[in-house]
C-alpha cells in the first residue's frame, strides 16, 4: 500500500544526482522567502536562494544539504512523481514531485568541516582588507568599481563557507 504523503524528490546538480526518493516534505529558500513542500502543493517553477534545504524522507529521516543557489520545479500532476514516490497524492489521479536544479550543492555529511574553516577565515580577512579600503576616496563616492566588485565576491565567499559551516554542525548534532 502507498504512504499517504509522501511524494517524489530530485535534488540535482551538474556532476550528480544527490538525493532521488521519496518525501514527506522538503524545506527549502527562495528569494520570495522559506517555503515547505508537502504532497499536493500548487505547481510552480522559482529560484533557490543559498540556504539549508532539508528533506524529510519517508521515515522521518532528515536529509540536509548545502544549496548555493539554483532553481526549483513543483510538479503536482498525473504520474508526476511516477518511479520515485508511489501512489495518488491528496487528489485522486494526480501526484507531486519536487525537482532541484542546483550549480553547487552538497551533503551536510560529506562537507569538508576543516576545509570550510579555512575558507571562512579566508574570506573573512579578505573583506576586512577590502573593506578597510573604504576611507578617503569611498566616503567622495570615487571608489572603483573594481573594488565593488571584488568585496562583493568576498562577501559571497564568506556567505558559501557559513552556509556550509551551518549545514555541516546542524547535521552533526
Amino acid at each position: 500500500m502507498p504512504d499517504d504523503g509522501v511524494f517524489g524528490v530530485e535534488v540535482v546538480t551538474p556532476e550528480q544526482s544527490l538525493y532521488v526518493g521519496g518525501a514527506r516534505s522538503v524545506v527549502l529558500a527562495t528569494s520570495e522567502g522559506n517555503f515547505t513542500v508537502l504532497d499536493g502543493h500548487t505547481p510552480l517553477v522559482g529560484d533557490v536562494v543559498p540556504c539549508e534545504l532539508k528533506v524529510e524522507e519517508p521515515e522521518g529521516t532528515v536529509l540536509r544539504l548545502a544549496v548555493h543557489g539554483g532553481f526549483v520545479q513543483v510538479d503536482t500532476s498525473a504520474g508526476a512523481a511516477e518511479g520515485l514516490a508511489e501512489g495518488d497524492g491528496p487528489l485522486p489521479g494526480l501526484s507531486t514531485r519536487v525537482t532541484v536544479l542546483a550549480g553547487v550543492a552538497e551533503l551536510a555529511n560529506e562537507i569538508d568541516v576543516p576545509r570550510a574553516e579555512l575558507a571562512r577565515e579566508a574570506a573573512s580577512q579578505r573583506v576586512a582588507e577590502l573593506s578597510s579600503g573604504r576611507g578617503g576616496a569611498a566616503e567622495s563616492g570615487e571608489r572603483s568599481g573594481d573594488a565593488d566588485v571584488a568585496l562583493a565576491e568576498a562577501e559571497r565567499a564568506l556567505a558559501r563557507a557559513e552556509l556550509r559551516l551551518a549545514v555541516a554542525t546542524d547535521a552533526a548534532a
